[in-house]
């Protein structure tokens, strides 16, 4: 068959121009079937590892401080009182401050530069931990880890919106940040191996849990500015081929990635007035008060049940490994169904089922199964609502503002997470265990709500408009000109 009738049979093509070629692409059929199967294949296995990658480097220096803890920080660097939890906060005040400033950046310089300048930068902090001698110093080095840490959590999810649909998002970022429970994991594994087998005459074992940690960071990030795509118009061809590119950003313009604007003050202000946001933060709240928590006292917490230092380290495994099924499992099926709400709902109810089970029963294997209830519950949570907040939001600012308030008011009530813990009420917690039920049973509230409310709205403009039509690129550019948004009537949210 020439190339000639082979056109007319798709009789829709598309043309990437500015090309050494016109490069010619299907729009239907089994050759765009296979087309888009290799570059879904090609972009699981470079791009969404990759970032993966980074974020185990990010939640593995984040949530270091907690093993150092086992490990002798506390008495290395002359801490008393409340110093170790204000320590933490320090850490949260950082990174909420900087979350929409970054995404501003994001969108002046590439995602390739902002992400890897910050991991070098937050690498040197947490490498630099290990020369703390007091309190000061350790709070100066977690206030800037935190601000350069902002930098990769709420870029990812823009960066995978920009190469996935809608419905392929919620796996995608589960891939992405089911790296954080690998971290909780290698964590407990590296603080583990570090105790039992090296020994320094000059550096203490958590001065070489931030050293042995912190390094690689600073390596990766130098990589990731010459190796991370910023979007499917800059693929190189060592990654795909042309016609795979151009796929690329044709499934990126119908993703309502159409608008190429450094900086819409409209959709700044859009994503600030939209109630949407008001509720995703509310959930995002209750998830990280008992998130921060448990990340930085697990340790303590498995110590406190009877385990040795070392032993205590190891044991931190578990809980981790059963969070890292759950994370795919969920989101697996909540891309699979197209539902976010009922999935959020479900996992606070696995934790809140955790910390009934901590609260009510001083038994050893009763509290370590709780611990591991709660890490089942609350770690699919952050994809979901990533994913859930990406979905919804229609224009490039607009989307990346709304992330960035999602992370900014989440990880602004993290520090609560990191003052309810006190040596006091050891070993049993009830404070922190109770302040966590609390929130999580908050979010099985807002998440419901927020499902029944996009749900209601749906079938208003399935009632006004009818069943909703595919939305051109030319369409989508002409609603956020005309800033309508996700307002459009063809737009149906995920639920």
């Amino acid at each position: 068959m020439s190339e000639k009738s082979s056109i007319e049979k798709t009789d829709i093509v598309a043309v990437e121009a500015g090309s050494s070629r016109d490069v010619i692409v299907p729009q239907s059929g089994p050759e765009r079937d296979a087309i888009v199967k290799r570059l879904k294949l090609k972009l699981d296995l470079r791009l969404v590892p990759y970032l993966a990658l980074l974020y185990l480097f990010n939640a593995l220096d984040r949530g270091n401080i907690g093993n150092a803890r086992l490990a002798g920080i506390e008495e290395g660097t002359h801490l008393k009182g409340n110093d170790f939890y204000n320590a933490l906060s320090f850490f949260y005040f950082g990174y909420t401050i900087s979350q929409i400033p970054n995404m501003f950046i994001m969108k002046k310089v590439t995602p390739a530069v902002l992400v890897g300048v910050t991991m070098i930068l937050w690498g040197v902090c947490s490498t630099a931990m290990a020369g703390t001698k007091n309190y000061s110093g350790l709070v100066a080095a977690r206030f800037f880890m935190g601000v350069f840490e902002a930098g990769v959590g709420p870029a990812a999810p823009i960066i995978l919106s920009f190469f996935y649909l809608r419905h392929e998002l919620a796996w995608r970022t589960a891939l992405f940040y089911g790296s954080s429970t690998f971290a909780g994991a290698f964590g407990g594994l590296i603080a583990y191996g570090v105790a039992k087998n090296l020994t320094h005459e000059s550096l203490a074992p958590w001065q070489l849990l931030f050293i042995i940690e912190g390094i690689p960071t600073i390596f990766l990030g130098i990589v990731t500015i010459f190796v991370l795509p910023n979007a499917p118009e800059t693929l190189e061809r060592w990654f795909v081929t042309p016609e795979e590119k151009q796929v690329a950003i044709e499934r990126s313009r119908s993703g309502h990635n159409t608008d190429n604007s450094l900086l819409d003050k409209r959709q700044l202000f859009a994503a600030l007035k939209d109630y949407k946001n008001l509720f995703t933060c509310l959930i995002y709240i209750g998830l990280n008060i008992p998130l921060a928590s448990y990340t930085s006292f697990l340790p303590t917490i498995v110590k406190l049940m009877g385990y040795e230092n070392a032993k205590a380290q190891l044991m931190t495994v578990p809980p981790y490994a059963c969070a890292i099924v759950c994370v795919f499992a969920v989101c697996w099926n909540s891309d699979r169904t197209r539902r976010r709400g009922f999935h959020v709902a479900g996992s606070a109810l696995v934790a809140c089922i955790g910390y009934i089970l901590l609260i009510s029963s001083g038994n050893v294997k009763a509290n370590y199964t709780g611990a591991c209830f709660v890490a089942m519950g609350l770690y699919p949570i952050i994809p979901l609502m990533l994913s859930w907040v990406a979905n919804n939001n229609v224009g490039h600012t607009k989307r990346a503002v709304s992330i960035a308030l999602l992370n900014t008011f989440g990880q602004c009530f993290a520090t609560v997470g990191t003052q309810i813990y006190k040596t006091p009420t050891a070993p049993r917690f009830f404070m922190g265990y109770g302040v966590c039920l609390a929130f999580t049973v908050v979010m099985i509230v807002f998440s419901l709500v927020l499902t029944f409310v996009l749900n209601r709205e749906n079938n208003r403009r399935d009632e006004q408009y009818g069943e909703p039509k595919p939305i051109t690129p030319e369409e989508q550019q002409e609603a956020i000109d005309n800033g309508i948004y996700d307002d459009h009537s063809s737009f149906r949210y995920f639920i």
